[in-house]
């Protein structure tokens, strides 16, 4: 369990370090090079989208590197916490949000949901799947989702006076879904916007680790 602890913390850090380095360089990018003010504003532009891809990439793979470390403990369905077994289930079986409606095709389609459903209660160790649900929009709210989903606790939205970490992920979001719908003119990123989003990815970063360190150390996947 030691082992598995340190492996898990040097995986999620180290892409931590990679995130970081790359933000960073993305800081001094039209710095180091002297930009003309127009070029600038471009860079500033679309650095944003970039910074957001960042935040979500690290959802994805500290998510996926927890995963993979839950279901080398081969864990049986019945000690999993139901939180976990939920999400496994929505993301094995689809037909849970969507269940077939009737006619001759949809019928043989609930035949092989059911059969497979069968099968799954049979399987053991449980192989919890690795592929996280985003929605292509990592704000406070699917952020909040995922930490619930592998029991974990979920972030304040003030973790400390004077900073409110939602209104700032907003922001970044916000900002991103308008520049990849083209509304140009409706943007205006300057080098103070490209800082806290910088930041506010950061301090999510430290925030989501930490609860993911914890809840293996204390086994909140366990009932």
């Amino acid at each position: 369990m030691t082992n598995q602890i340190t492996l898990l913390e040097q995986e999620i850090m180290s892409d931590i370090e990679e995130r970081r380095e790359l933000m960073s360089r993305l800081r001094l990018l039209y710095v180091r090079y002297g930009f003309s003010q127009r070029d600038e504003e471009l860079f500033l532009y679309h650095s944003i989208p970039i910074i957001y891809s960042i935040w979500e990439g690290f959802i994805q793979t500290a998510f996926k590197t927890y995963v993979q470390e839950l279901n080398k403990l081969e864990l049986t369905i019945d000690k999993v916490c139901d939180s976990i077994i939920i999400y496994h289930m929505e993301s094995k079986f689809p037909q849970f949000k969507q269940y077939p409606k009737e006619d001759a095709d949809k019928f043989t389609k609930k035949v092989d949901f059911f059969n497979n459903l069968r099968q799954f209660y049979k399987t053991n160790p449980l192989e919890i799947h690795p592929n996280i649900s985003t929605e292509s929009n990592v704000g406070f709210k699917v952020l909040n989702r995922i930490l619930k989903d592998f029991s974990l606790e979920e972030i304040p939205k003030v973790p400390r006076p004077g900073y409110p970490l939602n209104t700032e992920l907003h922001k970044l979001l916000d900002t991103r879904n308008k520049i990849a719908h083209g509304q140009k003119s409706a943007i205006v990123v300057n080098r103070e916007d490209l800082e806290k989003a910088i930041k506010v990815v950061e301090e999510l970063m430290d925030l989501v680790f930490e609860r993911i360190k914890t809840g293996f150390i204390e086994r909140s996947y366990l009932k």
